[in-house]
């Protein structure tokens, strides 16, 4: 997933344990992001909200949060027209990791700790022209 399209970060938690990182950041600034998704997340459960996905815009690339059973997958990339594709790829990655842990459990245990059912996401293209993010967004054509 990391080398896909114009990707330059990925961190990768179980709720506050860090399980892979390779974000260009000094541990300091790692810790410090880790604590603003504590509070962003702590932010939508006292609002009784549970997203799945979150984008955000900022100077200098854009950054997508993925929210699944307390697994968190920070994407940091510069292409704001990828979203749809790196949230397909990064919802295959958990939906991956979390049957991985099912069938780790399984054959440590006897019993699959079986991850709730979810639907197959939609198949999204990869973006096929590049455009401009600090663009006005053109009115769809039908």
């Amino acid at each position: 997933m990391r080398k896909s399209g114009s990707i330059f970060g990925v961190l990768f938690s179980d709720g506050e344990e860090e399980l892979y990182s390779d974000l260009a950041y000094t541990p300091e600034r790692i810790a410090e992001l880790t604590t603003i998704l504590n509070d962003i997340v702590y932010y939508f459960e006292q609002e009784k909200r549970d997203p799945d996905t979150l984008a955000f815009s900022y100077d200098g690339g854009n950054l997508m949060i993925l929210l699944k059973d307390g697994l968190r997958l920070v994407v940091l990339h510069h292409n704001a027209d990828e979203a749809d594709f790196i949230a397909s790829a990064a919802g295959a990655f958990l939906k991956d990791y979390r049957m991985g842990r099912a069938i780790a459990s399984f054959e440590q245990n006897g019993v699959a700790e079986v991850p709730e059912s979810t639907p197959p996401p939609a198949r999204v293209a990869e973006p096929t022209r590049k455009t401009d993010p600090t663009q006005p967004i053109a009115p769809a054509v039908t």
